[in-house]
């Protein structure tokens, strides 16, 4: 079985896996950035591992392509309608720990206004209390509600450590059919539709959610009117989740307070460029970080396990983990 790999994070631990050794598998790193390479291995691959898989590779596969390995939660960069229904596909996790303590750290960044009055003190001004009277207070977030929309993986990790600093989540997702009040995680769980009722008693918004065409630009002006003029919103789902222009005007109005924000509409790019095409950066009520919050160590490791155990399951012909497509018969 010939497996063609473009992650670079997953690679290594791939090829030093102890589980496919001896095993009839062929692996080969590619840079994705070699588009040519990739398509060629491709025409004669059994499978692929990587994030990215557009149309112009599903049209790529040759006839013994049977599975495609995304090494991360999101589908929004795969063709997957291109793909040749005999093509079974997966995705994988190990990031809820990461995006969870991702979450908790910029969310009482922001809440302690902790980026401004580190450059403040830089700049030799002591803007606190003890000092100057009208220094803002923050609310510490005991007894907080946290709304999360999107509750697999990562909405309950983010639940987890969200309760033991003594907040309430809350939760609405696509699968829930009614309100559930027994989940361990979370006061209550209910479906889209309930997103009102979420929006009214969050002090807090967490989006990490995948983006679809039911949530593309769910988050917008009268949602975040919703929330108030206390709330924090935090995004590590997708940008396209929030009407961005909406969620720009909101923050520079003070409709709500302020943001955390992981993911953006512009494509992540090496180049030293704006990550929207609002300016975010001129705001001070904003904490801005490149899409970073999965990559820790322990989510590449976790997710290589991932990898490997589907790829044994392939060789031998047992239930994959994670689909998100079956193969056709």
């Amino acid at each position: 079985m010939r497996v063609a790999v473009t992650d670079e994070n997953v690679w290594p631990w791939l090829r030093g896996s102890t589980a496919l050794a001896n095993r009839p598998i062929e692996l080969e790193y590619l840079p994705g950035t070699d588009r040519a390479a990739v398509r060629d291995r491709l025409s004669g691959a059994t499978a692929y591992v990587g994030v990215f898989f557009d149309a112009e590779l599903a049209r790529a596969v040759g006839p013994d392509f049977r599975f495609l390995q995304v090494t991360a939660a999101g589908t929004d960069h795969i063709a997957i309608d291109e793909l040749p229904t005999s093509v079974a596909v997966c995705n994988a996790y190990g990031h809820g720990r990461s995006i969870a303590e991702h979450v908790l750290m910029v969310l009482l960044a922001a809440r302690r206004h902790l980026l401004w009055r580190d450059a403040e003190l830089r700049q030799g001004r002591w803007r606190t209390r003890m000092v100057d009277p009208t220094a803002p207070v923050f609310r510490t977030l005991r007894d907080s509600t946290v709304g999360i929309i999107g509750f697999g993986h990562i909405g309950r990790s983010i639940a987890q450590l969200c309760r033991a600093v003594g907040m309430r989540p809350i939760a609405v997702r696509k699968s829930a059919s009614s309100r559930d009040v027994s989940d361990p995680d979370a006061g209550w769980v209910a479906g889209l539709d309930a997103l009102g009722d979420l929006l009214d008693e969050s002090d807090v918004l967490v989006v990490a959610c995948p983006l679809t065409d039911e949530t593309r630009g769910l988050i917008a002006a009268s949602e975040l009117k919703r929330l108030g003029s206390a709330a924090t919103v935090v995004n590590v789902g997708r940008g396209a989740v929030f009407n961005e222009s909406d969620l720009y005007d909101a923050l520079r109005q003070g409709t709500i307070a302020n943001a955390a924000l992981d993911v953006w509409t512009t494509p992540a790019s090496a180049d030293v460029a704006p990550p929207s095409p609002f300016p975010f950066a001129e705001l001070d009520n904003v904490v801005m970080t490149p899409h970073f919050s999965a990559t820790a160590d322990d989510t590449y490791s976790e997710r290589a396990e991932e990898v490997v155990e589907n790829l044994v399951h392939l060789l031998d012909g047992t239930a994959l983990r994670n689909v998100v497509r079956e193969a056709s018969p």
